[in-house]
């Protein structure tokens, strides 16, 4: 069954959004009748029939929903974005099929990438969302300073990934616990950088022997940290 992005689902009749419309009119070819999934990122599915009520609109009658329970914890990942755009717009999606609840991109002082496209990164996300058939959508950040995000409210379970032979994440991380990981650009942390995150409570934590792409590196610990709590 076909599974659609829709907000307002606690309504007996909802109509898709444009984009998720016109994707079950021209791609799908779905008919007046058919029976589809919602899901609306914030925990609540639906299922419905498609009524097509003109040439670009499709409404929904829901027919049953449920409430799914959100993590117990939070995953946090804050991550400098690639020079190729493509790069992170991966990072993003695979993500949120793993499981995360909030993903920062990060402006740190070697980012090679100043300005990011944040409504292409939520279409990719939502995307990942019902692929995966998750019911909760991660928030997505604008580009976001490392200073400001240290300066905001942090967990005080903070992690910053680097290679220098520090304790794995893996056996760092506690489950029970709100987490967030820092992982940077593709031209390392500089050395200032790593002293702010030092005197601000982060851990340096390690993953894997392998040099890793900024990328792979953040995949990585979101998934390390997924199934930690998955065995919980």
């Amino acid at each position: 069954m076909h599974r659609f992005h829709c907000t307002g689902l606690q309504a007996p009749e909802v109509h898709l959004p444009e984009e998720e419309a016109a994707h079950a009119l021209r791609v799908l070819r779905l008919r007046d009748g058919d029976r589809v999934e919602l899901v609306d990122g914030a925990g609540m599915e639906a299922l419905g029939v498609l009524r097509l009520t003109g040439r670009q609109e499709v409404q929904v009658v829901i027919s049953d929903r449920r409430v799914l329970p959100g993590p117990r914890t939070a995953l946090h990942l804050a991550v400098a974005p690639t020079k190729q755009a493509e790069r992170f717009e991966w990072f993003v999606e695979k993500a949120v099929e793993v499981g995360v609840e909030r993903i920062t991109p990060l402006a740190t002082a070697r980012t090679e990438r100043g300005h990011l496209r944040h409504e292409r990164l939520l279409r990719v996300a939502v995307s990942a969302m019902k692929q995966s058939r998750r019911a909760w959508l991660p928030r997505i950040d604008p580009l976001t300073a490392l200073t400001d995000l240290i300066a905001g409210p942090v967990p005080a379970q903070r992690f910053v990934a680097h290679a220098s032979g520090a304790a794995p994440l893996m056996d760092l991380y506690d489950p029970a616990q709100d987490a967030l990981v820092l992982v940077g650009p593709e031209g390392d942390w500089t050395d200032e950088e790593l002293q702010l995150l030092h005197d601000a409570g982060f851990r340096t934590a390690g993953l894997g022997e392998a040099r890793l792409r900024t990328e792979t590196a953040a995949l990585a610990a979101c998934t390390w940290m997924s199934l930690a709590r998955q065995r919980r």
